[in-house]
C-alpha cells in the first residue's frame, strides 16, 4: 500500500494531549499515509508519549528533531522529508475523526483544480445543532470568500507541489503567527481550496486562550473583506508590520498560557 499523504505534526511540550491525537491518526480508515512528527525541541515525555501511539503505523511514522524554535521552523523540517504528492498539516491537540484522511485524498482526486483541503474545526459531537451550525457557516464563508482561508494549521492539506512552487514554510517570507493563513494565500496562487460539510476535525477547546499571538477584529474583518488582488498587501505591507510591532512572531506559539487541564 503505497501512501499517497504525509501528515507533518510539530510538536514542544505535548505532553498529555499528543498521544490522543496520534492515537486517532493511528485509527483512520485509508491508511494510505505517513507520519512525521516533528519535536521542536520538548522538555518533556512528550516524544515519549507519542512514540509509544505510533507502534500500529510502524515504519510508516518518524519521528524528527528540529532544534530551531518555532513552529514554522519545525514544519519546514518536515517539509523537506515529504515525498508524497499530498502533505496535510495536524496540531498535537486535535481529534481527527476516522474518515479524515479519505476524506483528504477524496476530495484532492475529485477536484483537480484543487491546490488545498481544509477540514472545519468543530466544537460538538459533528450531529450536534451547534457544529452543523458552525460547518454550515463555514461553506457559506468558504463560497463567498473563496480567495480566504477559513481553516487553521491543524486541519489544512495542499497538493506537495503547489505548496513548493508557493515557497514552503519559510521564517523569510513570514516569521510571525498567522502563518497558517498567510500559507494559504501563496498556495491559492497555484489552485483553489476546498471545503466539504462531512470534512472536520475537534481542536482542543484550550486555543481560546491564543488571543495574545492571534489577530485582532479588525484585522481579521479587514482580511475577510479585502479583495482578492490586495492580499499581497494586506498580508505584507499591512498585517506583518502590526504583527512585528507586537512581537508577534511564531515562537510565541510556544508559550502555553492555558490551563494544564486535560480536554
Amino acid at each position: 500500500m503505497m501512501p499517497r499523504l504525509t501528515i507533518i505534526l510539530p510538536f514542544f511540550n505535548e505532553e498529555g494531549w499528543i498521544g490522543r491525537t496520534v492515537a486517532s491518526l493511528t485509527a483512520q480508515k485509508d491508511q494510505r499515509f505517513r507520519l512525521l512528527l516533528v519535536d521542536n525541541g520538548s522538555t518533556d515525555r512528550g516524544a515519549e508519549e507519542a512514540a509509544l501511539n505510533t507502534a500500529p503505523l510502524g515504519e510508516r511514522a518518524t519521528i524528527l528533531f528540529c532544534p530551531t524554535p518555532g513552529k514554522i521552523e519545525a514544519l519546514a523540517a518536515g517539509l523537506s522529508h515529504v515525498e508524497t504528492d499530498l502533505v496535510a498539516t495536524c496540531d498535537a491537540d486535535t481529534h481527527y475523526p476516522p474518515d479524515y484522511v479519505r476524506h483528504v485524498i477524496a476530495l484532492f482526486d475529485t477536484d483537480p483544480s484543487a491546490a488545498a483541503v481544509m477540514a472545519i474545526d468543530l466544537y460538538a459531537a459533528q450531529d450536534d445543532p451547534q457544529s452543523r451550525k458552525r460547518a454550515a457557516w463555514i461553506m457559506h464563508k468558504s463560497r463567498r470568500f473563496q480567495r480566504k482561508c477559513h481553516a487553521g494549521g491543524y486541519a489544512q492539506a495542499f497538493r506537495t507541489d503547489a505548496l513548493l512552487a508557493a515557497g514552503g514554510f519559510d521564517t523569510g517570507r513570514w516569521p510571525y503567527v498567522l502563518e497558517d493563513h498567510e500559507i494559504v494565500h501563496r498556495v491559492m496562487h497555484h489552485g483553489r481550496a476546498r471545503y466539504h460539510a462531512d470534512h472536520v476535525c475537534f481542536p482542543s477547546d484550550r486555543r481560546a486562550s491564543r488571543n495574545a499571538v492571534s489577530w485582532t477584529r479588525a484585522e481579521r474583518l479587514l482580511y475577510r473583506y479585502t479583495p482578492a488582488t490586495a492580499l499581497d498587501w494586506y498580508f505584507y505591507r499591512f498585517l506583518g508590520p502590526r504583527l512585528a510591532a507586537r512581537k508577534s512572531l511564531g515562537i510565541a506559539l510556544r508559550q502555553k498560557d492555558w490551563s494544564s487541564a486535560q480536554a
